[in-house]
C-alpha cells in the first residue's frame, strides 16, 4: 500500500480534466487506488498482448508480431496505472499506446502476405519512438485526448477496410454480413476457413461493443455507474485484441506455410487461438478427406 501511495504522489503531477475521468467513484474504496474496478480490468488486455508476445516466439513468428502484443500490453499496463493513480502522465503513455498499437495493426494487415518486407517491424519502432517524444510535450489532458481519439477513429476505419481486404482475399469471404461472392465462389468453404472469419468477426464485434459501451457511459454514467461501464470496456477491449493477434498469426502462419489456418478453440468453441500448422501431408490429408466428404463419398472402395 505504501508503495502504491508513493506511485500516486510521484505522478501527480496536474489534475487531469473530467472527459479523462471516467464514472467510478475516486478513492471511494481506499486511499490508495482511485478506481480498483477499472484498474483491475485492464489485466484483461496485458493478459492478451503477454499471450501474444509468448506465442509469438513460441510458433517463429516475425518481430512485428512481438512488438504488437507488447503494444497491447503497454496499453494495460498504462490504463491500470492511470486508473490507479489519475495521473496525466499515464494517460498520456495511455493515449500513445492506443494509437501506437492501431498504427502497428495497420502496417501487419497492409503486409500481411510479405514474406521478406521489414517495413512494419521498422515503422512500428518508429512509431513508438514518435509516440514517446509526443509524452514528452506536456500536452494538456483535453487536447491530448482529443487528438488521440481522432487519430483512433482514423485508424480503426483504415483497419476495419484492411481486415475485410484480407477475409475476402484469404478467405473468399465476407467479413461482416453474406454477399454473393459467399455463394458464388466459396459454397462449401472450409472449416478452418470458417473459423478464421470467425476469429474476424469476434475481433470487430467486441470492439464495436466496447465502443458503444465507453459511449454510453461517457454520456450516461450516473444511469450505469453501478455496472461499471468503463471496466466492461476494458474487459470487451481485451477479448478484441486477443482475437485480432490470433487471427493475424493465423493467417500469416497460413499463407506462409501454404496450408489452411490452423487454430484452436475451447470453452464451447468461444476461445481461439492460433496452433502450429501441420505437416504438408498431414495439411493435404485433411483437405482431401473434406473434399471427399463434401462430395458425398465416405470412403474409398480398396483396390
Amino acid at each position: 500500500m505504501e508503495i502504491l501511495s508513493a506511485l500516486r504522489k510521484n505522478f501527480e503531477i496536474g489534475k487531469v480534466s473530467e472527459s479523462a475521468d471516467p464514472c467510478e467513484s475516486n478513492y471511494a474504496m481506499t486511499k490508495y487506488i482511485a478506481e480498483p474496478f477499472n484498474a483491475l480490468s485492464a489485466l484483461g488486455l496485458i493478459l492478451a498482448g503477454s499471450n501474444a508476445m509468448h506465442q509469438s516466439r513460441k510458433y517463429n513468428f516475425e518481430v512485428r508480431f512481438s512488438v504488437l502484443g507488447f503494444s497491447v500490453v503497454l496499453i494495460g499496463t498504462a490504463s491500470a496505472l492511470f486508473h490507479a493513480t489519475l495521473s496525466p502522465v499515464t494517460k498520456a503513455w495511455e493515449e500513445m499506446a492506443i494509437i501506437w498499437a492501431t498504427f502497428g495493426w495497420m502496417c501487419i494487415l497492409a503486409q500481411i502476405s510479405n514474406t521478406t518486407n521489414k517495413t512494419p517491424s521498422i515503422a512500428m519502432f518508429l512509431a513508438l519512438a514518435v509516440g514517446v517524444w509526443v509524452t514528452q510535450l506536456g500536452l494538456e489532458p483535453r487536447i491530448l485526448i482529443l487528438g488521440s481519439h481522432i487519430l483512433q477513429t482514423v485508424a480503426c476505419a483504415v483497419n476495419l477496410y484492411l481486415l475485410n481486404k484480407c477475409v475476402e482475399q484469404y478467405c473468399n469471404l465476407n467479413l461482416l454480413a453474406c454477399s454473393p461472392k459467399d455463394f458464388s465462389f466459396n459454397i462449401n468453404p472450409h472449416p478452418s476457413v470458417l473459423k478464421l472469419q470467425l476469429m474476424a468477426r469476434w475481433h470487430v464485434g467486441c470492439a464495436t461493443a466496447a465502443f458503444i459501451i465507453r459511449a454510453g457511459g461517457v454520456f450516461f454514467c450516473e444511469t450505469f455507474i453501478n455496472i461499471q461501464p468503463h471496466a466492461l470496456w476494458h474487459l470487451l477491449l481485451g477479448v478484441s485484441c486477443h482475437y485480432g493477434l490470433q487471427f493475424a498469426m493465423a493467417l500469416r502462419q497460413s499463407i506462409l506455410h501454404k496450408a489452411p489456418p490452423a487454430t484452436s478453440w475451447t470453452l464451447g468453441g468461444l476461445l481461439g487461438c492460433v496452433v502450429p500448422t501441420e505437416v504438408p501431408s498431414r495439411a493435404m490429408g485433411a483437405q482431401l478427406r473434406w473434399l471427399l466428404k463434401m462430395a458425398g463419398v465416405d470412403q474409398l472402395d480398396s483396390v
